[in-house]
C-alpha cells in the first residue's frame, strides 16, 4: 500500500472514510494495524480508530484481531459496493485502456473502457467528454503513425476557423489545460508545433519514415 498525497485539511471526513475503506480493500485478507493506516492517511491513530468504529456502525464489515499479527481487515460475510475511483483515476484508466490495440484482451479492454466512460458520464460529464474525445479515426491514425514512426498530413482548423494542411512528424500525444494535443515537428514551419486534437479533421499516414527528434514540451507553439 502507498500513502495518498492528500492533506487532511483538504478533505472532508467522508472523503477520509472512503480512503480508509479503500485501504482496507487493498489490504485484502491480511490485517493492517491502526498505526499503518494512520501513516497511509496522514492522521492520528486515534482518528483511525474512531473512523473504523464509524464504518462498522454504518454496516461495513470491519473485523479487528488482537495479538502480534493482529489488526483490521474487511470481513467476507457481507458484499461490498464496487470500488470507487476519483474522476482523475477513472480518466487515467480509460486513457490507458484506449491504447490497448492488440493482444488477447483487446475486446475486454474496449468493454472496460465503455463501462468507465458510462460511469463517468453520470458523475463527471466533462471528464467523460474529454475521454470520449480521445478516440475515433483521427486518434487511431495518429497512434498508428506514432507506433510506425511515419510522417502524417494533417487537415485541421485553427482557433479562427481557418482550414489548413500541414505535413508533420508526430512525436507524442499530450494533455494540457484539459485539452489533448499532438506534439509534432512541422515541416512547413521547420519547428516544433502542437495541434489540438479536437480541431484536427483528417489524418493521412504516409509511407515516409519520421526521424526521431527531441521532444520539447515546455513552451510549444499551439495551433489550436
Amino acid at each position: 500500500m502507498q500513502a495518498c498525497p492528500v492533506s487532511p485539511r483538504e478533505e472532508t471526513r467522508t472523503d477520509r472514510l472512503y480512503r480508509l475503506l479503500d485501504e482496507l480493500r487493498v489490504a485484502g485478507p491480511e490485517p493492517v494495524t491502526a498505526a499503518q493506516l494512520s501513516t497511509l492517511l496522514s492522521v492520528s491513530t486515534r482518528t483511525i480508530e474512531r473512523d473504523l468504529v464509524t464504518l462498522a456502525e454504518v454496516g461495513v464489515p470491519v473485523v479487528g484481531t488482537a495479538g502480534p499479527n493482529g489488526g483490521y481487515r474487511l470481513g467476507v460475510d457481507r458484499p461490498l459496493a464496487p470500488l470507487a475511483f476519483t474522476p482523475a483515476e477513472a480518466a487515467a484508466m480509460a486513457i490507458a485502456l484506449s491504447g490497448s490495440s492488440s493482444g488477447p484482451f483487446v475486446e475486454a479492454a474496449r468493454s472496460a473502457r465503455r463501462k468507465l466512460i458510462a460511469a463517468m458520464s453520470a458523475s463527471d460529464p466533462s471528464t467523460a467528454r474529454r475521454i470520449v474525445g480521445l478516440s475515433g479515426p483521427v486518434v487511431e491514425e495518429l497512434r498508428r503513425a506514432l507506433e510506425a514512426q511515419r510522417v502524417v498530413v494533417l487537415r485541421f482548423r485553427g482557433a479562427d476557423g481557418t482550414l489548413a494542411v500541414r505535413t508533420v512528424e508526430p512525436i507524442a500525444l499530450v494533455t494540457r489545460d484539459k485539452h489533448w494535443y499532438l506534439m509534432a515537428w512541422c515541416r512547413s514551419a521547420d519547428d516544433h508545433r502542437s495541434f489540438r486534437l479536437e480541431r484536427i479533421e483528417e489524418v493521412t499516414v504516409t509511407d515516409q519514415p519520421a526521424p526521431l527528434r527531441r521532444t520539447e514540451l515546455e513552451e510549444p507553439h499551439l495551433f489550436g
